[in-house]
C-alpha cells in the first residue's frame, strides 16, 4: 500500500499540484469572491453606460449588486460552457468569439434581468461584448483578482536564496 502511494507522489505534475492548491485556497475566499463580484458589477455598468442603445431601465445601489451577482454567476457556469462548445473558433478566430460569448452573456443577462436591463439591435450585445471583457479584464488586473504569471525556475532560484 506504501509503494502505491509513493507512485502516486512521484506521478504528480509540481504545475498541476500548484494549480490546484491554489483553487483550493482561493475557492472560498469570501474577499476573492467580493473583489470578483465587485469588479464584474464595475464592468458591466460601465459597459452599459457607455454602450449606445443598452439601457437600464432603473438604477440603484440594490440593482448593482443583482446585476452583478447576476453576471457573476453566467460568467462562473455559461460561460465555460459556451467556450468550450466554441473552442474550435476560438482559436481560429484568434480570441475574437469571446467577444460573441460575452455578448451572449449579456442578452442572457438583458433575459434574466428583462425589467432592469434593455437593448435595441444585436450589434449593441456585440460592441458590449468587447467592452464588458475589456472593462473586465482591466478591473480584474488592478483589483489583482488573477494570479501573476511566474516561471518556475526563478521560483526555484528564489527559494535556493532564501535557503
Amino acid at each position: 500500500m506504501a509503494d502505491a502511494t509513493q507512485t502516486d507522489a512521484t506521478l504528480a505534475v509540481p504545475a498541476v499540484e500548484k494549480s490546484r492548491r491554489r483553487v483550493l485556497r482561493d475557492g472560498w475566499n469570501w474577499r476573492l469572491l467580493l473583489v470578483r463580484l465587485l469588479t464584474s458589477g464595475m464592468a458591466v455598468t460601465l459597459t452599459v453606460v457607455l454602450t449606445p442603445g443598452l439601457t437600464f431601465t432603473g438604477w440603484g445601489l440594490g440593482e448593482f449588486w443583482l446585476v452583478a451577482g447576476v453576471f457573476a454567476v453566467l460568467s462562473a457556469f455559461v460561460k465555460p460552457v459556451l467556450q468550450f462548445f466554441s473552442l474550435r473558433f476560438l482559436v481560429a478566430s484568434y480570441g475574437l468569439i469571446n467577444i460573441v460569448v460575452n455578448g451572449v452573456l449579456l442578452w442572457l443577462l438583458t433575459v434574466v434581468l428583462r425589467d432592469l436591463i434593455t437593448f435595441d439591435f444585436i450589434w449593441q450585445l456585440l460592441v458590449g461584448g468587447l467592452l464588458v471583457g475589456v472593462f473586465g479584464l482591466v478591473f480584474d488586473a488592478m483589483a489583482g483578482t488573477s494570479p501573476p504569471v511566474q516561471d518556475s525556475s526563478a521560483t526555484d532560484e528564489e527559494s535556493e536564496v532564501s535557503s
